[in-house]
């Protein structure tokens, strides 16, 4: 009975371990997704940037000629 014990408590310990290490990768995960997220996020404000078109002067030359 007393080894039964001994085994449900390492047991127990154990998953007590684990469940802290997924905690963990749970967080850094969290974490890299939202830096993921800023950086999504500037890239797509850079990209509007380019994404309008600038006005070119009617006498201008385009830069081709």
């Amino acid at each position: 009975m007393e080894e039964r014990i001994i085994q449900l408590e390492t047991l127990s310990a154990l998953q007590d371990q684990t469940i802290q290490s997924l905690n963990e990768e749970i967080f850094r995960q969290q974490r890299d997704i939202s830096k993921l997220r800023n950086r999504l996020d500037e890239l797509e404000e850079k990209l509007q940037e380019f994404a309008q078109p600038q006005q070119i002067a009617e006498n201008e030359r385009p830069p081709h000629y």
